[in-house]
């Protein structure tokens, strides 16, 4: 087993692929992250994470209380008194205040351990710092949180479909089967039909890209990612005609299975010559550019060009007739050709992000297409503005309600990852300019003039819109803006019971 970096950065090491490494390692320490002002730690006993701290404000025990209306702003307030009286925890000023029961104040501090994790899935970028000797001390209370739901979660909240596709792409023409071990592994995954689908489809008779076919959740998919990454299957390259399935515990909180994972990307296997010597890191394999290369490099470049107005068939390089069976074919030759971890291996390392965006794209044509019902109603969409416009609203709700859900968490530095796609797509629409105001404002470090910006356009587009109103009366005090009491006023007249979301 490779020595793991004590340091590392999250683009290259993302964390999902990190934390099951460090499970698969049982590793106890702390690990630090960070990005951008924000630090988080966390500690874990043989690779479960059992305790996190933050520097968020956003995410103290008595806001994630607040947010969830277990405790009303008075009780927040009585918990901040309680705690600089006392110079004591947020958790013992609760109790104190006998506003949780013990039992609750439990849950809660779980709970929380899982949020500030969840949170960093999303960050594009940032750091990890390894600590072995790090330790939260003998008489901490150990909440753990078991990584392979949390990993299943945090991929599909905020990887999205086409992130995830894109990671499994390396995989999609081989077979995968089932492993000793995939019963308990997938037992421990947040479960529903589709999920059952997956496993059940994974029996060595099917390509993993036919597989997918059939998956429209973010959560389903997120399950087949940690499935691969947690060592459930085992792959072949022909399909397998019968399979022998042992049993393997591997239960939260019993023995563990062992797996292997690919800290990072998933790159191709290299040569045995090409790996790294003891103790030294492996470099990618490299050649030089190639005259197939160059005319790779110019066919991302002029499909990158024109891919706001590109339509489904024509990135896929299909005839609009096509049949199911040569769409499937097209998406997997250029899933393989445009996959952006094996640009590296070709010297096109720097067309990554593009041949990226290009990939989602690629992975949003085969969905539609290979679903005879979306591919009718995107023929029929095909043929004037007006239904263009209503794909538009489509794709801007769709972005927005994942946005709402991370509001809620209160991750808004997430949401915007949403919002900002979402109010490009559909500017018209009030809501969506409340949310992107109110998640700019939020947000750390706050942006209040940009969100004042976007408020101000909101409660234009829809005067009666009491939270829009509210949230801009918030963001008009902070600014110093004497209209934010003639703001709020507004607010409490078109809703007495108003308060921002």
């Amino acid at each position: 087993m490779e020595t793991l970096p004590e340091r590392g950065s999250l683009d290259a090491t993302p964390l999902p692929n990190l934390l099951l490494d460090l499970y698969r390692r049982r590793y106890s320490g702390g690990l630090a992250l960070s990005r951008e002002g924000v630090e988080k730690r966390v500690w874990l006993r043989d690779g479960v994470p059992v305790l996190a701290e933050s520097n968020l404000p956003s995410e103290s025990l008595g806001i994630q209380l607040l947010d969830a209306g277990r405790i009303t702003r008075a009780d927040y307030a009585r918990v901040v008194e309680e705690v600089r009286a006392r110079r004591c925890k947020e958790g013992a000023a609760l109790l104190g205040l006998e506003l949780v029961a013990p039992q609750e104040l439990f849950a809660a501090l779980k709970e929380q351990v899982r949020r500030r994790l969840l949170d960093c899935f999303g960050w594009p970028r940032g750091s990890f710092a390894l600590d072995a000797s790090a330790s939260p001390g003998p008489d901490s209370t150990a909440f753990r949180c078991d990584p392979l739901p949390l990993a299943q979660e945090g991929l599909a909240i905020h990887w999205g479909s086409a992130r995830i596709r894109t990671s499994l792409a390396p995989r999609l023409d081989r077979y995968p089967a089932p492993s000793p071990r995939l019963a308990a592994l997938a037992g421990r995954l947040h479960r529903d039909d589709e999920v059952d689908q997956l496993v059940a489809a994974l029996d060595g008779g099917r390509t993993l890209g036919d597989v997918l076919t059939g998956l429209r959740q973010p959560s389903s998919l997120a399950a087949a990612w940690v499935l691969d990454a947690a060592g459930a299957v085992i792959w072949h390259e022909s399909p397998v005609e019968s399979i022998e399935v042992g049993t393997s515990s591997d239960g939260a909180g019993g023995a563990h299975a062992e797996f292997e994972i690919v800290v990072g990307a998933r790159p191709a296997a290299a040569p045995a010559k090409a790996r790294a010597s003891k103790g030294k890191a492996a470099e990618p394999a490299r050649s030089a550019p190639s005259r197939e290369s160059e005319a790779l490099r110019a066919r991302i470049l002029a499909l990158h060009a024109k891919l706001d107005t590109i339509d489904h068939y024509e990135i896929l390089g299909v005839e609009r007739g096509a049949s199911p069976e040569a769409v499937k074919r097209a998406y997997f030759a250029a899933a393989k050709c445009f996959h952006p971890d094996a640009l590296a291996q070709i010297g096109l390392a720097d067309l990554r992000e593009r041949a990226g965006a290009l990939f989602a794209r690629l992975a949003q044509a085969h969905e539609t297409l290979s679903d005879p019902a979306r591919r009718r109603d995107y023929d029929e969409g095909l043929h004037g503005e007006q239904d263009l416009d209503a794909t538009r609203v489509v794709q801007a709700e769709a972005l927005y309600r994942k946005a709402e859900v991370l509001l809620r968490a209160g991750n808004f530095a997430a949401a915007l990852e949403f919002l900002t796609p979402c109010v490009q797509l559909w500017p018209e629409e009030g809501a969506y300019q409340s949310a992107l105001g109110w998640a700019l404002y939020k947000r750390m470090p706050s942006d209040p003039k940009t969100a004042r910006t976007h408020l101000e356009r909101a409660v234009a587009l829809d005067p009666r819109d009491a939270v829009a109103h509210f949230r801009l009366g918030l963001v008009l005090r902070g600014l110093g803006d004497p209209g934010a009491d003639r703001a709020l006023d507004l607010a409490r007249r078109l809703d007495p019971k108003v308060r921002q979301r």
